[in-house]
């Protein structure tokens, strides 16, 4: 199987109604759980996942404007996502003026204990808690009836980030992790066996150390609390596939690649080591969408085009 483009864009045009979404068979079918990547990178990162027909957000890095524009052309209407799960409360993943947008909308806004108080701390938050949109969690939840979240605890700066697995109750899996400085052996646990996995691959070390950037943000990037290198996700990606069942995760999308201290070339490099690695990767990009994931069941994913 020939290696697979950056970037495939998949355009659907079917409109929505009260949260209940028709895009593809695939992605609608109730023992579907549908994966596309708005964009991702320093500029904004965020993903709409889909379950059983409704939808919901991975991060919030992009304005509201910008999502409904992508969410369109991926099928989706802003009006139709139900949730927003946060992995930590940088800009670049949570734009604080989408609090008036959730309030509107009557989105729930899902954020660790840990992130709390730093989103409180945003205009027009309290308004979200008054409202019952803000819940915040330590332990696994549902974003989606019947999608189960189990949130993993990972180091980044100060504050840290979450990474999470979503589960279907058919067995259909999602792993994803960005912002993460180094992968703990218990996130390679949590991911064994999803059907996508969605992790950061962020620099190149050599690119980094002569990007002429400042010392000190090298270091804090490089750091076990700031990113994951290409090899890095590379030996992650390839234990996961080692612990999981032949086959999986069939799909692996690499996120958060930097502009000034990575190059997709640099990434084919290290993923081509293992080819069945790499035949299995797509790499995001910071203005346009990937095209859907759609996991089927444990055994059997497709892709919607």
């Amino acid at each position: 199987m020939p290696a697979q483009t950056p970037m495939q864009l998949g355009l659907f045009a079917p409109e929505s109604s009260q949260r209940q979404l028709r895009l593809t068979e695939a992605a609608v079918s109730s023992s579907a759980l549908g994966v596309c990547v708005l964009g991702s990178g320093s500029g904004g990162n965020s993903t709409v996942v889909t379950h059983a027909g409704r939808a919901m957000l991975i991060d919030a890095g992009f304005g509201p404007r910008t999502t409904g524009e992508r969410l369109h052309k991926a099928g989706v209407e802003l009006k139709d996502i139900e949730a927003i799960c946060l992995t930590h409360l940088d800009q670049d993943h949570f734009r604080p003026h989408w609090t008036r947008t959730l309030l509107r909308h009557r989105i729930r806004l899902f954020v660790h204990s840990k992130h709390a108080d730093e989103l409180l701390a945003i205009e027009s938050a309290g308004d979200l808690l008054r409202c019952g949109l803000l819940q915040t969690f330590d332990d696994a939840f549902e974003p989606l009836p019947g999608l189960r979240s189990v949130p993993i605890d990972l180091q980044h700066d100060s504050a840290g980030v979450v990474g999470y697995r979503f589960d279907s109750a058919d067995g259909c899996g999602l792993g994803y992790a960005t912002d993460l400085g180094h992968v703990p052996s218990t996130l390679l646990e949590y991911f064994r066996g999803v059907g996508v996995l969605c992790l950061e691959s962020n620099h190149d070390p050599r690119m980094t150390q002569e990007s002429g950037r400042p010392v000190w943000l090298n270091r804090r990037n490089m750091s076990d609390g700031g990113h994951l290198s290409n090899e890095q996700a590379y030996a992650a990606v390839c234990e996961i596939c080692r612990q999981s069942q032949p086959g999986l995760p069939r799909y692996v999308v690499l996120m958060h690649r930097s502009r000034q201290c990575n190059d997709p070339c640099k990434v084919r490099e290290v993923f081509e080591q293992n080819p069945e690695v790499w035949r299995r990767v797509t790499l995001t990009q910071q203005h346009c969408a990937t095209r859907w994931f759609s996991v089927q069941s444990p055994q059997q994913i497709n892709v919607a085009v």
